[in-house]
């Protein structure tokens, strides 16, 4: 394990426990953010404000109890499209349209686990891989309690 990548873990793990109403942890599940996020990456995410090629987490329109994990590929009159990096295993706003932009209350700022893929989450333009990984899709994200400080 690199010294430098523990570090980085331990700071963000403080700053979620000392600033757990602006930040907080979730654990992505399914592929339909890959390969921007993998199924077991562990990220840090902040309310924050957000705009187009941020990664964000969302209250599901199906599912209001549910959130989860896409990018913000535009945002019109009549709310925010939100997609997934691998349209293939992606349930998004071509399932079910836009959203309120007051739906989108979490920024993804970092990954904090695994250690070899500890970094910042920046954006970035939507662009559509040639060959689009297709291993599944639901749910995107999840919020296991181990991972929630104070839960």
């Amino acid at each position: 394990m690199r010294p430098r990548a523990l570090v980085w873990a331990l700071l963000v793990l403080t700053a979620l426990a000392v600033a757990r109403r602006r930040l907080d942890a979730v654990e992505v599940r399914g592929r339909s953010m890959a390969p921007t996020l993998l199924p077991g990456d562990r990220l840090l995410v902040a309310r924050a404000g957000w705009r187009v090629g941020d990664v964000v987490l969302a209250h599901d329109p199906r599912t209001p109890t549910r959130e989860l994990i896409k990018r913000v590929a535009a945002v019109g009159d009549d709310g925010v499209i939100l997609r997934g990096d691998n349209p293939v295993a992606s349930t998004d706003a071509r399932a079910f349209g836009s959203v309120s932009p007051d739906s989108i209350r979490w920024r993804a700022v970092a990954r904090y686990w695994p250690i070899g893929r500890i970094g910042r989450i920046g954006s970035r333009p939507i662009l559509r891989a040639l060959e689009p990984v297709d291993e599944g899709g639901e749910p995107a994200c999840a919020f296991p309690d181990a991972l929630i400080a104070g839960g």
